[in-house]
């Protein structure tokens, strides 16, 4: 019987419905007239910014850790198809809704901001593809190396990214601009540690399991210490993005990564929902940004309006994705949706198939 990651299920759906959440926020924000009165909004928005990067980060964990350093063959052609075609369906929707548009040119346009110029929530796939790249190019050479030493390295280097994004006006040159603009967040620079901390904990996975308990009070109370500095940063207004691409997100992140792994150590079971949210979560990404931002003011009070907003985004975001996927085309469209039952699962827990 096949061993299942329990701690994938989890990240999965902590980050899924964390995205999801954030775009329930913002929307709110637009809707309600409360710049001063929304910072516990605002904050909670800052602390969910670890789910983009920790989608990005799954990619590489199970490139690494189910193929190590070479990738199986047609792995490229699969993934094109699986997620390259949904990339371009879901980037054609979003132009439609959401685009300015008047005529065919104007709608191609919008089009090609959607899809190369990171108008939507779509450039993570644009993310993902990268490091499968990286992996084929590079995952020889990185085994050889100390893993503490590059990841302390690619930390500095994201970092050191996003904070010339944040803290150095563009140069005013043509070919350098693009990196200050959303055609910068489609480049791996600033996404590069999490590639690289993908990469050696799938490599190493058994062993990092294994020892990741001596270092309890370590990733405790670093990723309180990180979450704090990340609130204070915001609410001090040294750094008032409300993004995933600042200067403190990678080691913000790299401490919930640790610390989510560190609860999976000691817990392996999955819940039903936690299951069926991860199985989804995709298919959630791609899909409730078409919600989100569609449903108006759903209830007076802006709490109660991102609760709704939010449910009602991830209601009709499955309904949509179970519907498409009726059809053996729909995962081309919407993205697929995991077949993992709970049953399955809990059988393979018991029988102690579940790391």
């Amino acid at each position: 019987m096949k061993v299942y990651t329990s701690v994938i299920f989890w990240m999965r759906a902590i980050a899924c419905l964390s995205v999801v959440m954030i775009h329930a926020i913002s929307t709110t924000f637009y809707k309600f007239d409360m710049p001063n009165s929304g910072y516990i909004l605002r904050v909670s928005q800052v602390v969910l910014m670890y789910a983009t990067p920790m989608f990005v980060f799954i990619s590489e964990f199970l490139i690494a850790k189910n193929y190590h350093i070479y990738l199986k063959e047609n792995f490229f052609k699969n993934k094109l198809i699986t997620l390259g075609i949904p990339y371009i369906f879901i980037n054609f929707g979003l132009a439609y809704v959401f685009g300015n548009f008047h005529d065919l040119k104007g709608y191609l346009s919008s089009v090609n901001k959607m899809m190369f110029h990171g108008g939507t929530v779509t450039y993570f796939i644009i993310i993902i593809f990268q490091f499968f790249i990286l992996h084929k190019l590079f995952a020889k050479y990185l085994i050889k190396l100390s893993p503490i030493k590059v990841i302390i390295f690619s930390i500095i280097f994201s970092s050191s990214f996003w904070a010339m994004r944040n803290l150095i006006s563009k140069p005013g040159i043509i070919y350098l601009d693009w990196m200050w603009q959303r055609e910068g967040w489609m480049i791996f620079f600033g996404w590069f540690c999490y590639f690289i901390l993908g990469f050696y904990i799938g490599m190493f996975y058994k062993d990092f399991i294994a020892n990741i308990q001596n270092y309890k009070y370590s990733i405790i109370l670093s990723t309180l210490l990180m979450l704090m500095i990340v609130v204070y940063n915001y609410l001090s207004g040294f750094l008032t993005m409300v993004s995933s691409k600042r200067l403190d997100i990678p080691l913000y992140v790299l401490t919930i990564i640790l610390f989510v792994f560190l609860l999976s150590s000691y817990i392996k079971y999955v819940p039903k929902f936690i299951l069926f949210i991860s199985n989804y979560s995709f298919s959630i990404y791609l899909l409730h940004f078409f919600f989100v931002h569609r449903l108006g003011r759903v209830h007076e009070h802006p709490v109660m309006n991102v609760i709704f907003t939010f449910t009602l985004s991830l209601v009709f975001s499955i309904t949509i994705a179970y519907l498409f996927n009726l059809s053996k085309y729909g995962k081309y469209l919407v993205g697929g949706i995991g077949n993992l039952s709970h049953e399955k699962f809990k059988k393979n827990y018991e029988n102690g198939l579940v790391d």
